[in-house]
């Protein structure tokens, strides 16, 4: 941990504002924007507290998809089985973030791009992940920045415990979600065939 926590130590903060979404169930729709400490690609069940927010919205919905539906993807009704959820569109203002977009950054940490694009049971990659997240919050980021599983954008996950009072979120928009929207992953491997 004592090399890893210095080659995070050794990475510039990145800044970051826009328009990022999140989906969560519909029972925290009256707390849309409060982080927990959980199991997850960047945090652990008795860890900080974490926020992750995604973009574009095409994301959001697959990452919906590979951690409700893709583990029980025998059964094609899931979709419509699920409970409702909401999608949150917030305006993030954010500074002290590390940045794993690049292979350099991800070389420096020992992390590979297939570990952030794990699958969600794959505990090594995720355990890799989680030590990253570990070292740059001891070290004080306020989050981090990453490509996103889901191989279309990027996923950033918000240390809440670290961010000052003018960095927390601004909610600009919540949509129910009856069910799932449909699977964007499905649309893009459709093909057009032209008649002859």
């Amino acid at each position: 941990m004592d090399s890893l926590a210095n080659a995070v130590a050794g990475l510039d903060p990145v800044s970051v504002t826009g328009s990022w979404q999140r989906h969560l169930p519909a029972r925290f729709r009256d707390r849309p924007l409060e982080g927990r400490s959980a199991y997850s690609r960047w945090g652990r069940k008795l860890g900080f507290p974490l926020l992750y927010f995604g973009r574009p919205t095409d994301s959001v919905v697959v990452e919906a998809y590979r951690h409700l539906v893709d583990p029980a993807v025998d059964d094609p009704t899931i979709r419509e089985q699920l409970a409702p959820r909401v999608l949150v569109t917030a305006e993030i203002r954010v500074s002290e973030i590390l940045d794993l977009r690049t292979a350099r950054a991800r070389m420096e940490l020992g992390l590979s791009l297939n570990q952030i694009r794990s699958a969600t049971d794959d505990r090594s990659a995720y355990a890799a992940c989680q030590e990253v997240a570990a070292a740059a919050h001891q070290h004080g980021f306020h989050g981090l920045l990453a490509p996103a599983a889901t191989e279309l954008g990027e996923t950033l996950a918000l240390f809440s415990n670290r961010l000052t009072a003018a960095e927390a979120p601004t909610l600009t928009d919540s949509v129910a979600w009856d069910r799932l929207p449909n699977d964007p992953r499905v649309a893009a491997r459709l093909r057009l065939v032209r008649d002859e």
